[in-house]
Formats: C-alpha cells, structure tokens, sequence
C-alpha cells in the first residue's frame, strides 16, 4: 500500500490535530450539560402539584444516571423500607457518557421509568409496556422502550440553543408534564390490577 484513497480517511489525517483539539472539548461540554440539567431539577419539583395533589418527587442527581422523578406516592411497592417508588415520570441522563445538548443517546431523555432492580420491578416494566402498546401510546408519540424505561424519548437541543437554553429547559419541562398527562392514567390502571 502506497496510498490512502478513502476520501474520509484522508480529511481526518489532512485537519487530525484541529479535530482532535476540538474533541478534547468534549468534557467540558458533558459537565456544561449536567451542570444545566441539575439547574432543571427545582423546574420538574415546582411542576409535582400541577400534575397532582398528591404527587412527590425522587432526586438522585449523584451518580452516573442522575434522574428527577415526579410519582404519586401511590406507586411505591409494599416492600417494607422501600424509599423509591417502583415507577416514576420524569428526566434523566447518563453521566457518564459523551453527553451533550443535541445528539442521542448522549442527550437527557424523558419518559416513564421503572426501578425493575426493586422486587417485581421487572414484571411491572412489562405490564406497563404491554399497557402503552395496547393504548397505542408508543408509535404514534414516536416513543422507544427499554426494561427501565417502558416508554422514552430523547430530548434533542435544536436550533442554536446555546444562546438561550430557556427553550430547552421548557421543552424538557413540557416533555414530563406531556409524558404525566398521557401515561399517568395507564400506570395507575396497572398498578390497581
């Protein structure tokens, strides 16, 4: 081999060290974004009494998944000394990761989680997917599952929203009061059966 002729190839190894520089940006732009999403937790906490009378709060924004869970204090399980509810609506995100304003899944994303690491948690995960899927909650939001979040999505920065993350904080606010609103009735139909 005398030549690299892969057109991409070569665009890297022709501005290598310009992007590696600007790749070593990317820490600070993950800690720039937990740093945000922290600031929305009193946001998603001031929204609990919209939502419901008796709807609470769990923060954990220690970790690598810092997360803020709006629940009603119904859907704790009746393990005794259980201090998280089974399921909760909320944010989360993954510290860890190369997280960012407006790529998934590097981005916070909003939905329907289940602690399926408490007794039944797995079962319950289940049972509410089935539910979503049967009220054709899933698709037609353009939703994604998994085992801890039976129902999600991604929420993505848009625009030049750095020069005004108002925006996004209110996105982010509006996606939990959206994901209450519609799934809210469903957890509370599953959790009674």
């Amino acid at each position: 081999m005398n030549r690299i002729d892969e057109p991409r190839a070569v665009f890297y190894l022709r501005h290598q060290a310009l992007i590696e520089k600007w790749a070593a940006l990317g820490p600070s732009v993950a800690q720039l974004t937990h740093s945000f999403l922290c600031s929305c937790a009193d946001d998603v906490a001031g929204l609990a009494p919209q939502l419901s009378p008796d709807a609470d709060v769990h923060m954990d924004l220690q970790g690598d998944w810092p997360k803020v869970l709006v629940f009603s204090r119904e859907w704790f399980g009746s393990s005794e000394g259980e201090s998280l509810p089974k399921v909760g609506i909320g944010l989360e995100w993954n510290k860890k990761s190369r997280l960012n304003f407006a790529t998934s899944p590097d981005c916070a994303y909003t939905g329907v989680r289940v602690d399926i690491g408490l007794a039944g948690g797995k079962e319950l995960s289940k049972k509410l997917k089935d539910a979503f899927v049967a009220a054709d909650l899933i698709k037609p939001h353009k939703l994604v599952t998994s085992p801890w979040w039976p129902a999600y999505r991604y929420e993505v920065a848009t625009g030049e929203y750095w020069d005004d993350l108002g925006h996004y904080r209110a996105q982010l606010i509006e996606s939990v009061r959206f994901f209450w609103r519609v799934f809210e009735p469903q957890i509370r139909d599953v959790l009674a059966g």
